[in-house]
C-alpha cells in the first residue's frame, strides 16, 4: 500500500523577518565593523520593539541620521530603506540619553573617527532604554561585543571599568561620577532574568552610593 501523499507548504524564509533591515545589512560598507554592527543591529532591535521607537533614528536629527546610513550603509536610502516612525524631537528624548551621548562622547578613542564616535555614542545610549543585557539590546552576539566597540572607540570608558561592572549598570554609574549626582539611578534592566545578579553589590564600587530608579537629573 502506498504512503499517502503529503502536502508540503514552504513558506517564505522571510516572512518573520525585517525585509528592509536584510537589506540594509546587504548594503554595509564593512561588514564585521564594530560601529557598523552596532548601527544595524541597534535599529534592528528597535524595528522589532525591542527599543524604544526613537531608537529607530538613533535620537539622530534626520539629516544627520541619512548621513549616517549614507556613510555606513551606501546605497540603502536609494533603496527605499527608511525606519518606520517620524524622527523624535531632541526634547522628547529621554532626559538621560543626552548625558549618556556625552559621556561616551567625550570618552572617545583619540584616533576615533568623531563622526562615527558620535554615532556609536547615540546607539550605544539607545541600547541602554532595553529591559535586557546592553548587548542583547543592540541586537549583538554577546558582551564581548560591546567591549570590542568601547575598547576600539571609547577607550578612556572601556579601560575606567575596572571591577568589570556590567556596561548598562557602568555607562549609569559614570554619568553620575560627572554629574556629581547622588544617589543614582539604575538603568532599565528590570524585564532581565539576570538583574539581581548585575545590580548586586559590586567588589569594589566605582561610585559609593545609594542607587534609586529614575532619570538622571542634578539635585538642587
Amino acid at each position: 500500500m502506498e504512503a499517502p501523499l503529503t502536502t508540503v507548504v514552504y513558506l517564505p524564509i522571510f516572512r518573520c523577518m525585517n525585509r528592509s533591515l536584510l537589506l540594509l545589512d546587504a548594503f554595509a560598507a564593512h561588514p564585521g565593523d564594530a560601529v557598523s554592527r552596532a548601527l544595524s543591529g541597534v535599529l534592528e532591535s528597535a524595528v522589532a520593539g525591542g527599543l524604544p521607537r526613537f531608537a529607530q533614528w538613533l535620537g539622530l536629527p534626520a539629516d544627520e541620521f541619512r548621513c549616517m546610513l549614507d556613510t555606513f550603509f551606501p546605497g540603502a536610502a536609494q533603496s527605499g530603506w527608511e525606519p518606520d516612525t517620524p524622527p523624535v524631537d531632541a526634547a522628547a528624548l529621554p532626559c538621560e540619553f543626552d548625558d549618556l551621548v556625552r559621556m561616551l562622547w567625550f570618552g572617545r578613542t583619540d584616533q576615533a573617527d568623531p563622526r562615527h564616535a558620535l554615532w556609536a555614542a547615540h546607539a550605544l545610549a539607545c541600547g541602554c532604554f532595553g529591559q535586557g543585557h546592553l548587548w542583547q539590546d543592540m541586537g549583538l552576539s554577546g558582551r564581548q561585543d560591546v567591549s570590542v566597540l568601547l575598547s576600539g572607540t571609547f577607550l578612556p570608558v572601556f579601560t575606567a571599568n575596572t571591577t568589570d561592572m556590567k556596561w548598562k549598570k557602568f555607562f549609569y554609574h559614570r554619568v553620575c561620577e560627572e554629574m556629581d549626582l547622588h544617589p543614582c539611578p539604575e538603568p532599565s534592566c528590570s524585564g532581565c532574568d539576570h538583574y539581581a545578579e548585575c545590580h548586586g553589590a559590586e567588589t569594589v564600587s566605582v561610585v559609593s552610593t545609594a542607587l534609586l530608579t529614575g532619570p538622571l537629573r542634578r539635585q538642587p
